[in-house]
């Protein structure tokens, strides 16, 4: 049998993922009767290929994204010097320079079409839980998290959309491929606000219905941003300097009226009728690109950041905790990129 008879088995859980101006692919294939196998691509084609092989590609896919929480986006994507570099081990996972899987799913970047948002939108209503999210709130949700201070990691905020106090990432589906096929859909639906985001000048088309009423139809983005202030709400420290900020107050202005829990009276009275609050909707557009610009210099930095320590792991010899920080910081490593996530 040769490599070209053997048949290749994508799980629906092959998607992309973007965070910090990158983008990887997480593939997941076997060969029939085998186990699932994980590879994460990055953008110039550089594989990492799990030693472990996985039961359920739902296991593979959330070793990924431990993989990316614990080790950051940076340590999957390839510098000059990695690029110049033989294969070599690490840590479990095989790098290599080789083409991708045969028979990817294609479009994975690809922004939803009107017809899955409908799908979408329509498991959504159908969830059997009120906890879960609509089409409008997962949106006003993944602008906040695509926009804001930090990068916070699917395994955190999936669980939030389903609705499942479990700490699910799959949707509480009846069949597994549907599950894995609506997990697609948010992912997707994620990547494409990020990399609109990443646009010069950044393009935005946040998603919110037309409401009629006796008086006309107007834009309500009140449930859009009620999903924007529940993703506030997995960190609200790292939100607080937009808060104590003057303008960034009156950014968020139209955000908190429409969508926070508990609003003042005065407050209240702002948004009665449909027309302050379609007066409203009409200011998010503008106030998104604004938080986007404010949090953007504090992204690059925590990115740079995630860079040196991608490094200091990869390119340079084992470094004492008590020694001088390879990023060049000045401080010991264990109080650099030796500790835990944050800035210095």
């Amino acid at each position: 049998m040769t490599d070209d008879d053997i048949q290749i088995i994508h799980s629906p859980l092959t998607q992309t993922y973007s965070a910090d101006g990158h983008t990887l692919q997480i593939e997941i294939y076997r060969g029939a009767g085998s186990l699932w196998i994980l590879e994460i691509v990055d953008e110039l084609g550089t594989s990492s290929i799990w030693d472990e092989q996985f039961e359920t590609d739902t296991a593979a896919l959330a070793a990924a994204f431990l993989a990316i929480e614990e080790e950051g986006i940076h340590h999957f994507v390839t510098t000059a010097q990695r690029e110049a570099e033989a294969p070599q081990f690490m840590g479990g996972l095989a790098q290599a320079e080789r083409p991708r899987a045969p028979g990817a799913p294609p479009d994975l970047l690809a922004p939803l079409s009107d017809e899955e948002l409908d799908a979408l939108d329509g498991f959504l209503l159908d969830q059997d839980t009120e906890e879960g999210m609509t089409l409008d709130m997962l949106d006003g949700f993944l602008h906040a998290l695509a926009l804001g201070p930090e990068t916070v990691q699917p395994s955190r905020w999936l669980p939030k959309v389903w609705g499942q106090g479990d700490g699910a990432m799959l949707p509480p589906a009846v069949d597994l491929d549907e599950a894995n096929h609506l997990l697609g859909l948010v992912m997707r639906h994620f990547n494409s606000i990020v990399l609109g985001l990443e646009q010069v000048p950044p393009v935005l088309y946040p998603l919110w219905p037309t409401t009629p009423y006796d008086a006309g139809e107007f834009e309500d983005a009140e449930t859009w941003a009620y999903g924007f202030t529940e993703a506030v709400k997995l960190n609200p420290s790292a939100w607080q300097p937009l808060f104590d900020h003057p303008e960034g107050r009156q950014w968020y202005r139209p955000i908190h009226l429409l969508g926070a829990d508990e609003v003042s009276p005065e407050e209240e009275a702002l948004t009665r009728t449909p027309a302050q609050r379609a007066a409203l909707s009409a200011q998010i557009e503008g106030s998104l690109l604004q938080m986007h610009a404010f949090w953007l210099p504090l992204r690059q930095v925590v990115a740079e950041r995630e860079r040196a320590r991608a490094r200091a792991r990869r390119l340079s010899p084992k470094v004492g905790r008590n020694e001088p920080c390879p990023c060049g910081s000045g401080k010991k490593f264990k109080k650099c990129c030796g500790a835990s996530s944050g800035l210095h």
